[in-house]
């Protein structure tokens, strides 16, 4: 199940009998979680952030479901000429689906800061030293997380790390030392990006121990940005999005 997102037009008219949703409970939105991973995970992504062909639905703005009413009749009817479907379901559960929605955040965040502020920040933090090497690009993070979760990942890094970006350590038989992110591993050897951007592969029968740890090599900015800096850098941050200037 597809629901396009992106800033833009409404969906049609509003009705002058504006629809509520009756199926806000702990158990509707349990149900509709439920029901997502059913219909909808193989397009959206088991988490809601996007995945073959369906956009990230933890955040907004939404182009088509711009309200819970206009959201069902996507979920309902479809979006004509886009991959979204409509889909034959009682109407209590489509509303459990868009509660379920709801709890992942979109729209929950809103962006208080000053973006070009934000870009010099990052400018001269060197973020770029990383995320043009080892790191992951800002624009792609960007997309891929949410504005709380960007927010956790400037001030705790390690609070949650995705296992594609494990910190490795290994040493050689030569007695070098290796170490970075893991990108891959096998059987025969491990993919790692050094923290310079140069990535290594190791073959295992080189190697005379290795360690893995479940925390990121991204530094904490808890006490070196104020809330002000960390609003402009997440500013700046939700600027990339979608190729946004």
């Amino acid at each position: 199940m597809v629901i396009l997102l992106a800033a833009g037009a409404a969906w049609g008219q509003h009705s002058s009998l504006k629809l509520t949703n009756p199926f806000q409970t702990p158990e509707d939105r349990a149900a509709g979680a439920d029901v997502f991973r059913a219909q909808c995970a193989s397009c959206h992504g088991v988490d809601g952030k996007g995945g073959h062909g369906g956009p990230n639905l933890t955040r907004g703005p939404f182009k088509h479901a711009v309200s819970e009413e206009a959201m069902f009749r996507v979920i309902s009817k479809g979006v004509p000429g886009t991959a979204m479907p409509g889909f034959t379901m009682n109407g209590a559960r489509t509303w459990q689906v868009i509660t379920y929605i709801g709890s992942l955040g979109a729209g929950s965040a809103a962006v208080r800061g000053n973006a070009s502020r934000g870009a010099k920040l990052v400018a001269g933090l060197r973020c770029a030293g990383c995320h043009e090497g080892a790191a992951p690009d800002l624009a792609r993070t960007a997309e891929r997380l949410s504005l709380p979760e960007l927010r956790l990942a400037l001030v705790n890094p390690n609070a949650e790390v995705a296992p594609e970006f494990w910190y490795w350590r290994g040493r050689l038989r030569d007695a070098t030392t290796v170490e970075g992110r893991r990108l891959n591993e096998d059987t025969f050897s491990v993919q790692v990006a050094e923290r310079s951007g140069r990535l290594r592969t190791i073959d295992k029968s080189d190697l005379a121990e290795a360690s893995i740890e479940a925390r990121s090599p991204m530094p904490s900015f808890a006490g070196k940005l104020s809330e002000t800096d960390l609003d402009d850098v997440l500013a700046y941050l939700e600027s990339l999005r979608g190729g946004r200037p």
